[in-house]
This record gives structure tokens, C-alpha cells and sequence, in this order.
């Protein structure tokens, strides 16, 4: 029997994909809805796969720390105008290799694919740690733990797990990029509200962390990287105190950090996603505002500091819309998913050059 609740729920995401449907997208953007279940959908990230294709995964549950929490995959066609029903990548009370306990919860997905194709699953758990009597003790994210996997047939099955990141509360957010040889994850440690980069490799099945560089004496979490063509990184934040997005440049060759510096973006207490335009300019997904997370939209800036605004990435029906990831595709166009409808579903978007270009008011 469905519920009052879930049946006003899958009303509403059928209302609102119906809305997307009867309106026309402008050109050059692509939206679809990615099928999820009734309940909380968030956290996802989005891979193309070697064959083409695109593979969504996020986690799914009654809400967000509960023990019926799984992370769910999907698979698009590389335009992503389809997408198949998800099925249950990593099931609940999942225990990796060498952990004293079945998870707690499962928490932020990340993905990237190696160059032989493998794909690699970086994610967040809540570790358990139960007591006799008192019961369980860890409740939240501040038993936050790294978990990483991988998968040899495109996301149909996952290696068992293996600790990553074993400092207290740590929890990815954003893609891993490709450096030298191996990956830098860019994670956050919700205990510390503290960020970092964590270099690690990803070869013959097995992923190591082979250094760690903190970003000390702020509390700015969920970093998203950019490389530059000078061979460091951009990094931005999400900002606990609604001040706004804030943004640092990583060197990987050194581990350096600069000084932070607090740009012209605002920030609700939401994590943003951004990319370079191809022409040395940073772009952001961000929440226009210090209070709510109603819109997604875009912003753009020739230093990471200093933006123009842009136009909404999240549609009308997506509200509230919040936790981008973004990739480039092998064709140009950009690819993201985000949390539509409160964390009631995930929706995706295509984007090209041409509709970027209109997005800030240029002719294309």
C-alpha cells in the first residue's frame, strides 16, 4: 500500500517532470529526470563511462544517516535523455575490508573513471559503533568515514570495499581529478569542519592514500577543484557561516595552499561545483543566496574571485535544487546532476558551448 506521503511525493515528481516535458527547452540545454524511489535521493555524482555511456549514482533512503540508506546507480545514454531504473550498487549495512562493524549509513558519492575503463566509487559512511545498553553511538556525519570501490563492467557490480580516509568525520563531495600519475579527492572533515586534498592511487584494484594536505584555521568544507593552466588548482567552499563562497589555489607538486580569499558569490550553507569554460574562465553552480537553496544558477569569473552573473541551471519544478556535480563529456558538452524537489529526486542537465555562451549574454 502506498502512503499519503509518498503518494503526494510521486505526484509531485510527476507533476514536475511534466512540466519539464510541456516546456521548452531553450537551445543547446537537455534535462531529464534519472528514476529514483520514494524517500530521500541526494549526494549524487555522474561518470561517462568508456562505452559512451553515463552512469548516476547516489544514495537513497527513508532520510539522510538512517540504517535503510543504499547508494543507487542508473545508466544514461550519452546524450542523457533516458535513463534505466537504478539498481542497488552498495545495499545497507555494507562493511568494508578490515572495518570492526557493518555501516551505520551511507553518505556523498563520487565517481571517476581510470584510464583502462575501470570506474571507481568514492563515498561516504557513517561508521557504527554500538555500546551494550546505550546502543548506537554514532548517529551523524561526525562518524563520517572514506570508502572506495570499483567496478570492471560499468557500474553493474562493485568490488567490496576498502578504507580510504579513516580520519574522524571525513566525507567526499566533489570528482577527484587526475594528477600526475594518481588523484586528488578533495574531501572535508565534518568533525573539524575542516577541508583537504588527499592524493590518491588507483591502480591494480586497490586505492592508497599517499599524502594528505589540510587546509587549517577555517571552516570551509565540501571543496570542489578546477585545474589552471599553471598546474595548480582552484579550489571553492562551502561556507557554514552563510557568509559566502570562498576560494584558495592548491599546488600539488608542493601541497601548498594560498591565502582564502571571500568572492563576490553568496553561499547558503551549500556546497557549489564549478569547471573551467574551456577559455581559461571559472565557472560555478552555485545557490544565489545566504538563506535559502530555492535555484541553482551559474556564475563565471577570469580569477575565481570576482563573478558575473549568469542564468539558472535548475528549472522552476526543481525547487528546492542544491549538491551539483559536473563533468565535460568527450563530445564538449557539459553533464550534471543535482538534488531536485527537497532531495526528492535526482535531475540531470546537458549543456553545450552555445547555450553557455546565451547563458551570459553573449551572441554564441
Amino acid at each position: 500500500m502506498i502512503r499519503g506521503a509518498s503518494l503526494l511525493r510521486i505526484a509531485a515528481a510527476i507533476g514536475a517532470m511534466a512540466a519539464l516535458v510541456g516546456a521548452a527547452a531553450p537551445q543547446g540545454l537537455t534535462r531529464a529526470e534519472i528514476p529514483s524511489p520514494p524517500g530521500e535521493n541526494h549526494g549524487a555524482a555522474i561518470a561517462q563511462l568508456k562505452s559512451g555511456a553515463l552512469l548516476a549514482c547516489w544514495y537513497s533512503g527513508a532520510h539522510e544517516e538512517d540504517h535503510s540508506v543504499r547508494i543507487l546507480c542508473s545508466r544514461g545514454d550519452a546524450a542523457g535523455a533516458s535513463w534505466s531504473a537504478p539498481w542497488t550498487a552498495v545495499a545497507p549495512g555494507d562493511q568494508a575490508v578490515g572495518a570492526a562493524a557493518p555501516n551505520k549509513s551511507l553518505g556523498n558519492v563520487t565517481l571517476t573513471v581510470a584510464r583502462g575503463g575501470r570506474v571507481w566509487m568514492i563515498h561516504g559512511v557513517i561508521q557504527s559503533r554500538p555500546l551494550p545498553i546505550v546502543g548506537e553511538t554514532c548517529r551523524n556525519w561526525a562518524c563520517g568515514r572514506i570508502d572506495a570501490r570499483a567496478s570492471d563492467d560499468e557500474g553493474r557490480t562493485w568490488s567490496r570495499a576498502s578504507r580510504l580516509v579513516d580520519l574522524e568525520g571525513a566525507l567526499p563531495r566533489a570528482e577527484p581529478k587526475p594528477t600526475a600519475g594518481a588523484y586528488l579527492v578533495p574531501f572535508y572533515e565534518e568533525t573539524a569542519q575542516r577541508s583537504a586534498v588527499a592524493l590518491v592511487s588507483l591502480a591494480d584494484g586497490d586505492a592508497k592514500v599517499r599524502a594528505v594536505w589540510p587546509l587549517d584555521g577555517a571552516k570551509l568544507i565540501q571543496p570542489a577543484l578546477v585545474e589552471q593552466n599553471d598546474g595548480r588548482f582552484r579550489a571553492f567552499f562551502r561556507d557554514q557561516q552563510r557568509q559566502g563562497v570562498y576560494t584558495a589555489q592548491f599546488d600539488p607538486r608542493t601541497g601548498a595552499w594560498s591565502d582564502l580569499t571571500q568572492t563576490s558569490l553568496p553561499n547558503p550553507g551549500a556546497p557549489v561545483d564549478a569547471f573551467s569554460d574551456g577559455e581559461g574562465r571559472f565557472v560555478v553552480i552555485y545557490n544565489p543566496s545566504n538563506a535559502v537553496r530555492d535555484v541553482l544558477a551559474l556564475a563565471r569569473s577570469t580569477d575565481g574571485i570576482h563573478f558575473t552573473l549568469g542564468c539558472d541551471l535548475s528549472a522552476p519544478g526543481d525547487t528546492p535544487a542544491a549538491y551539483p556535480s559536473i563533468i565535460r563529456g568527450r563530445d564538449g558538452d557539459w553533464r550534471a546532476v543535482f538534488s531536485a524537489d527537497g532531495k526528492g529526486r535526482i535531475s540531470f542537465v546537458r549543456f553545450d558551448n552555445v547555450w553557455l555562451a546565451k547563458c551570459f549574454g553573449e551572441n554564441g
